[in-house]
């Protein structure tokens, strides 16, 4: 398999494992620390249990709010290094249980390759079409 093949699936186990609301498996998916860069700025989670209350909290929001689940239409991968790589996640879309949509994000993910595993370590939201040449 290419890195850009490996990080295409983390993104997915890491897609699938979010709609399940699996916290636990989305947090073994990220480095320690990890960094998530949302609109109200960085959060450096030093541990996975940080990292588990965060998203926590950030779905108790969102199911505030009528979320049932996220698709992504495209996903980029570059390899950077044999050790590191970037994702690019284009409309990003969540959904409420009504069929209709919440907010659509674009997103990137920085990605690291530590004791021969991919690891999603910096995850960034983004406004849609930032990144359209």
């Amino acid at each position: 398999m290419t890195p850009e093949t490996e990080v295409n699936a983390l993104i997915k186990t890491y897609l699938s494992a979010w709609n399940a609301r699996d916290y636990e498996g989305m947090a073994a998916l990220f480095t320690e620390p990890a960094v998530y860069v949302l609109a109200d700025g960085p959060k450096t989670l030093a541990t996975r249990a940080d990292l588990v209350q965060s998203l926590m909290q950030q779905f108790a929001v969102l199911e505030s709010n009528g979320f049932d689940h996220t698709e992504i239409e495209s996903i980029t991968v570059r390899a950077c290094t044999d050790t590191t790589a970037m994702a690019d996640m284009k409309t990003v879309a969540r959904i409420k249980t009504d069929g209709s949509v919440l907010e659509v994000i674009d997103a990137v993910y920085i990605c690291l390759r530590q004791d021969g595993q991919w690891k999603l370590s910096i995850a960034m939201a983004c406004r849609p079409g930032w990144n359209d040449a």
